[in-house]
């Protein structure tokens, strides 16, 4: 039974196709600037005293304040060469793979790259430009970094600086640093390094500094201040009691979702669910790898950032990201000697099921289009997700041209 077509390359197609939509999303957000909700978030920077997640912007006000650059074109720079590096990276990481419906199902699946293109509580799909997408390509950026380069020592060190700079960036990268220290492992392992303890020994020192460091300040930052000099610098009309200035400096304790009235277990229960891809990753691990310890760091990176669920009300968004390191982390194991993965889990799948190829082929089309997630744990899917993301850009486009 063929399950592979390798005369077509379908996969560049799609993820040119992909790319040019963010891209072209990006364009729209430069034109409607003043219209973005999340400008203000992505603009806290440190003029009232450090803040989490205000290195972002930061650099684009200094830059702006400095150079007399415009903030809409810093804004739209940054964002247009981010997305050009992660769509590369994404080609280069993925293309070595035999390509067939499971490659399909996990690479094209709704939680990577088709969820940023949903707008759901904004006029547009502001979740393109949100800091996880900085997260991400930096994770992707540190994987390349690993299968091209043979020093050990500098790997180890840029590792260390991309997660000091992301870090600051945006805090939950602290929850991520499991994933960076399996992929150095997968690093080690695939060039027959030996583990060294005094990696090991300063990653945990340089992950609790962090951790501190965060926590010594947090809730610490004036505000009131940051709006004003954002309205009298740069023309803006933001307000100092907005919900998003407020939820910065709210204690942790007090963010807890499952202490808030009317919140259930089916949530839970639901967005276990909507993780299905991630679970499957899970299972296929365990079902071709023998190697403990990275069973035990991969599960151990999931684990650990599932804490941010009990503290946040958007849970589609920790799912698209958690899913994105996830697959990014099986996919890097099995670069190289293992590239026919993908064969052998359609293998198993069409010998066990007896399933014909078109009807499973079928599936996995309808399955990537059909569904996505929305925004916070209380809402449920999406459905035509696909088919609503065509049309709001067209809808975009007609906006654009008349």
């Amino acid at each position: 039974m063929k399950i592979t077509n390798n005369k077509i390359n379908l996969f560049s197609a799609i993820l040119l196709f992909i790319s040019f939509v963010y891209l072209f999303n990006i364009f729209i957000f430069h034109f409607n600037f003043n219209e973005l909700i999340g400008i203000k978030g992505l603009l806290i920077n440190y003029d009232g005293g450090f803040i989490r997640r205000g290195l972002l912007g930061e650099i684009i006000t200094s830059l702006s304040l400095n150079y007399g650059f415009e903030i809409k074109n810093i804004f739209t720079s940054i964002h247009l060469i981010n997305y050009i590096i992660f769509f590369y990276l994404n080609f280069l990481l993925f293309k070595q793979f035999e390509k067939n419906f499971s490659f399909y199902f996990f690479i094209f699946s709704p939680l990577y790259f088709f969820y940023p293109l949903i707008a759901i509580t904004t006029k547009y799909a502001e979740h393109i430009i949100q800091r996880e997408s900085y997260l991400i390509t930096f994770f992707l950026i540190f994987i390349i970094m690993c299968l091209k380069i043979k020093n050990r020592n500098f790997v180890f060190f840029s590792g260390i600086l991309i997660l000091l700079f992301l870090s600051f960036l945006y805090e939950l990268t602290i929850l991520c640093f499991p994933f960076f220290l399996t992929i150095y492992y997968i690093y080690l392992k695939k060039n027959n390094y030996p583990i060294r303890f005094f990696e090991l020994f300063s990653a945990l020192i340089f992950f609790f500094s962090i951790i501190i460091f965060h926590l010594s300040y947090y809730g610490e930052s004036n505000i009131e201040l940051i709006v004003k000099n954002l309205n009298e610098n740069f023309n803006f009309n933001f307000k100092s009691n907005d919900l998003l200035y407020s939820w910065l400096n709210k204690d942790i304790s007090k963010q807890i979702i499952f202490f808030i009235d009317g919140f259930k277990i089916s949530y839970i229960i639901k967005y276990i669910f909507y993780a299905h891809p991630i679970i499957l990753l899970i299972l296929i691990n365990h079902k071709y790898i023998k190697d403990k310890i990275y069973l035990f760091l991969f599960n151990i990176s999931i684990l650990s950032f599932v804490i941010v669920f009990g503290i946040a009300t958007d849970w589609a968004r920790f799912i698209h990201i958690l899913y994105s390191l996830t697959l990014m982390t099986f996919v890097f194991y099995y670069s190289g000697k293992f590239k026919d993965i993908f064969k052998k889990i359609s293998s198993l799948i069409t010998s066990r099921l007896k399933i014909n190829t078109y009807l499973i082929n079928s599936f996995v089309f309808v399955y990537c289009l059909v569904w996505n997630l929305k925004h916070t744990y209380w809402q449920n899917h999406l459905s035509y997700a696909f088919i609503k993301i065509i049309k709001q850009n067209i809808l975009y486009f007609n906006e654009f041209i008349f």
